[in-house]
């Protein structure tokens, strides 16, 4: 999001499960996550992820502002736990570095590798890359969700010339999402 100032914040809810903590921020309508559930729980001596005062649990959220000679030229982010990361990851990689547009960029098709044997997969994405890639040895599997088959649900605005802004939203994943500029004029 911005603001008639120029401010740029990359807010994307992540909030573990429906309704958070259940705890709202006064006055601003936010909800508040249960980062709780991120600590390790159970048997597992030694882990730096169990919970103890003053730790914090790991986390994936990545929310992303890019700078391109000092101005913000996009904010981007996702909700999606372990995914989030690849997810902002490769539409930052899409817009940047493939040329595709934003829109375009958020729409493609994801996959997701957090060093484990297989990469998880949106059908789209093995469809369209899977048999270039299993020849390269890599194992694709589908993401199992939830919701399964999708990876994010992505935002983003993109700073135009001339002031505008370009607000994007996730077209289908989780039944689509919604962005929306106020202004047209920063």
């Amino acid at each position: 999001m911005t603001d008639r100032w120029g401010d740029v914040a990359a807010y994307n809810i992540t909030i573990e499960q429906t309704g958070g903590s259940g705890i709202v921020v006064p006055g601003r309508g936010i909800l508040l996550n249960n980062e709780l559930t991120d600590f390790t729980f159970g048997p597992a001596p030694g882990d730096p992820n169990l919970p103890a005062p003053g730790k914090r649990p790991r986390s994936s959220m990545a929310p992303t502002i890019v700078l391109k000679d000092g101005r913000p030229l996009l904010a981007v982010g996702s909700p999606g736990g372990a995914t989030i990361i690849t997810t902002v990851l490769q539409i930052l990689v899409n817009r940047l570095d493939f040329g595709m547009s934003l829109p375009e960029a958020v729409a493609a098709p994801r996959a997701s590798q957090r060093n484990t044997a297989a990469t998880q997969a949106e059908p789209a994405f093995t469809e369209r890359y899977g048999a270039e890639l299993t020849a390269l040895g890599h194992t694709l599997t589908d993401v199992p969700g939830p919701p399964a088959g999708e990876i994010g649900a992505a935002t983003g605005l993109e700073f135009l010339r001339n002031g505008l802004v370009q607000a994007v939203a996730e077209p289908a994943r989780r039944g689509g999402g919604s962005a929306l500029v106020v202004s047209p004029r920063r």
